[in-house]
């Protein structure tokens, strides 16, 4: 069985509609996974997922190899774990996470690290001390080609930083009144660092929300390109960034943008964006909206190909208003644009999963997620690739 009737797909094909039909590969299981850290997935199908004392690396073809991060000092707890952790096919892997005690920093410390899929040593690319204003957020991400991005804004404290894997890192830019406080961030082949940040607008008038693109060290606001901006402070739209450049944001509720005077009304949806200079009119692109059987758009991603992946909830679904996801999707209409939805029996014992959530999609259209399912008698945690 597949996850949409081969028959279905035949049909949406002779009429020029896409279909892609996905077989599963679970690469772990466990009662102690962290549902909060999001499956890394290189481009050769190499899945990284974790618990707190864990990191468990495979691609299917044999049971997870598990790399002991408490043997390395390190814990990944489910605060510091959004998208902590990033996955090469040349084998650099990254990740955020806490470090144990010591006499510099005796509370603990924070930071992005940098080992291989084969464990340690590990080399420390950013670290502060637990009780430092400047903390290393929960979002890491790595290009191809071993560029990572991080950062340590908070309050205006901090920086965004970029460089190789092996190290060292520098300030791309500094956090400071006019870029206040951070969520998300990706990376484009190009090193074009995407962040979905709070700032001062002095256009609107006050801290505004947006998705800004930094391309070279200290970048002027005005000469920033952004997905989106001018965004009410409480808008916090996940984001992702194409090797290419390409940007994919959820927004779950409708927007209007006020660019050099001129208002621009929006729906909610999915869109992918183009970025242009700041205050000037923006490229979006909708993708799905909320006028069908969508209730609620969560983690979204997107490959190269411009392929967009994004979680949901349904209006007909168990989820709608809550924390838990239906399913993983590509398109504007659930039935015939999905990648994982529940119900589907090679899912095994987490066919009836209560939520899944999406790690990452690669270059070949492979997509990484995780099924957490309550029922007593399995593993309430798996992990899982989505072949095309």
């Amino acid at each position: 069985m597949r996850s949409r009737p081969l028959l279905v797909c035949t049909v949406l094909a002779a009429s020029g509609l896409s279909c892609t039909a996905y077989d599963y590969v679970q690469i772990h299981e466990g009662f102690a996974l962290n549902a909060e850290a999001r499956p890394a997935l290189a481009d050769d199908g190499v899945v990284v997922a974790a618990d707190d004392a864990a990191l468990f690396v495979g691609d299917g073809t044999a049971p997870a190899t598990a790399i002991d991060l408490d043997a390395l000092g390190l814990e990944l707890t489910a605060a510091n774990a959004r998208r902590p952790m990033q996955v090469r096919e040349a084998g650099d892997l990254v990740l955020v996470a806490n470090r144990e005690t010591s006499d510099a920093c005796p509370p603990g410390a924070r930071g992005a690290y940098r080992m291989t899929t084969a464990g340690g040593p590990v080399t420390t690319l950013l670290e502060h001390c637990l009780d430092a204003d400047a903390q290393v957020g929960p979002h890491i991400a790595m290009t191809a080609g071993g560029t990572v991005a991080v950062r340590d804004i908070v309050n205006g404290a901090g920086a965004i930083h970029r460089g190789p894997a092996l190290g060292p890192l520098a300030v791309l830019r500094s956090g400071t009144g006019e870029f206040y406080n951070t969520g998300g961030l990706d990376i484009a082949a190009s090193g074009r660092v995407t962040v979905q940040m709070e700032y001062f607008d002095g256009f609107a008038g006050g801290l505004m929300r947006g998705v800004l693109a930094f391309d070279t060290p200290e970048q002027a606001k005005l000469t920033l390109d952004t997905a989106v901006e001018k965004l009410g402070i409480g808008s916090a739209p996940p984001h992702a960034i194409s090797p290419d450049g390409e940007v994919v944001l959820a927004m779950n509720s409708d927007f209007t943008l006020d660019i050099a005077g001129m208002m621009f009304p929006y729906v909610a949806g999915i869109y992918v964006a183009d970025p242009t200079l700041f205050n000037t009119a923006k490229d979006l692109t909708l993708v799905a909206d909320l006028s069908g059987e969508y209730c609620r758009f969560g983690a979204v991603d997107i490959n190269d190909d411009g392929v967009v992946v994004f979680e949901a909830q349904l209006d007909d679904g168990f989820n709608c208003g809550t924390a838990f996801w239906d399913g993983i999707y590509s398109g504007p209409d659930p039935d015939s644009d999905d990648v994982v939805v529940r119900g589907d029996e090679r899912l095994g014992a987490h066919q009836y999963f209560d939520g899944v959530r999406l790690g990452e999609i690669n270059a070949a259209g492979q997509v990484a997620f995780l099924t957490t399912y309550s029922e007593p008698l399995v593993d309430p945690y798996a992990v899982w690739r989505a072949d095309p």
